[in-house]
């Protein structure tokens, strides 16, 4: 899935471009640009070539660059069919969290020492995402093994870096279930 953004493009918009020409894989064709006035000034954006909409992002639907409505897409099915607080919910902010923080190849289970730290990557701030990105791993096996379904504020307390649990080491994280939310886990089975 392709996704094109209009800050991609600035220096073609700043330029007063209309247009710009693309290839993608066996397909080419245009992306047409346009502005529009907002309360600050003017923004650029894409006009969709089948609605004729402006939109701020484009997907590629194997023949063209549409918008999501155009293309069938819904960027949020993943986040809506899912409980809030459960193991798909966490997994999903655990796949945009590190496409955010730019962790290449992520990939389920999480374990922190699958990955290595960029060339250029400041060091504190690739060991937090890490470490952030282990205790959501940690929640999400509680949420799968034990039921548990996480409050937001939790997910988000965790998200930020602002969770007391965090103050421990990466390793600990991926060995001992933390209760995030200040409560105890009920790791017996109901027989």
């Amino acid at each position: 899935m392709t996704i094109v953004k209009i800050g991609q493009f600035k220096k073609q918009t700043d330029r007063g471009q209309k247009e710009a020409r693309y290839r993608c894989g066996d397909c080419e064709g245009k992306i047409f640009f346009s502005k529009i006035q907002v309360g600050y000034g003017f923004r650029p954006c894409f006009v969709c070539p089948s609605c004729g909409h402006y939109r701020f992002q484009l997907i590629f639907n194997g023949k063209q660059f549409l918008c999501f409505q155009c293309a069938g897409v819904n960027p949020y099915e993943g986040i809506q069919t899912t409980t809030r607080g459960g193991y798909n919910f966490i997994a999903y902010k655990m796949a945009r969290f590190a496409a955010k923080n730019g962790v290449e190849g992520f990939h389920f289970p999480f374990n922190f020492y699958d990955y290595e730290r960029p060339k250029r990557r400041r060091c504190e701030k690739w060991n937090r995402a890490i470490k952030i990105l282990q205790a959501l791993e940690s929640m999400r096996n509680q949420s799968i093994f034990f039921g548990k379904v996480w409050d937001t504020a939790v997910i988000k307390s965790v998200e930020n870096g602002t969770n007391e649990y965090l103050q421990c080491s990466v390793y600990e994280l991926r060995e001992y279930f933390y209760p995030f939310d200040g409560k105890e886990i009920n790791t017996r089975l109901n027989v």
